[in-house]
């Protein structure tokens, strides 16, 4: 009897090893045929289409949101190109001192976020729009932002 349970766990070693090695060789070939072009019949529709994701040459234009009046008084700054994060900060501040609202607090999440909008509001690529105006659609494609902004 001892040596039967000497010899089982001799073999479960053996045995967890063979099971890995399985689990290793499937995820191995899952994964070498999505990026060969080769999709496993998990990524296909019904009728053996692959799923394609289409690029877009127009890039990040926004999409469909509630535009909100205070990010729109932003985009019509007269500042246009010249606009910078102490020009946003002191509109969003204006716009909550008179509602009433505590000013937004320096190294909070919501200025942090938004000082990344502005720094990077150049990289956007919405053709026909100034600084002002992409600044505002960036802060308005981001419901936690603009309710962090004006609540």
């Amino acid at each position: 009897m001892a040596m039967a349970r000497q010899a089982s766990a001799k073999r479960s070693p053996l045995a967890l090893f063979v099971l890995l090695a399985g689990v290793a060789a499937a995820t191995t070939l899952l994964l070498s045929r999505a990026f060969v072009g080769q999709q496993p019949a998990a990524l296909r529709i019904r009728g053996g289409a692959p799923l394609v994701l289409q690029r877009r040459a127009q890039g990040n234009l926004g999409g469909d949101f509630w535009a909100h009046p205070w990010a729109e008084e932003l985009a019509d700054n007269e500042k246009g190109e010249d606009i910078d994060f102490e020009d946003v900060v002191a509109h969003f501040n204006a716009k909550r001192e008179e509602e009433g609202l505590d000013l937004l607090e320096v190294g909070s999440s919501p200025l942090v976020i938004l000082e990344g909008i502005v720094d990077n509001s150049a990289l956007s690529g919405q053709p026909g729009m100034n600084k002002a105006q992409r600044i505002a659609d960036g802060i308005q494609a981001s419901s936690f932002l603009l309710s962090e902004l004006t609540e």
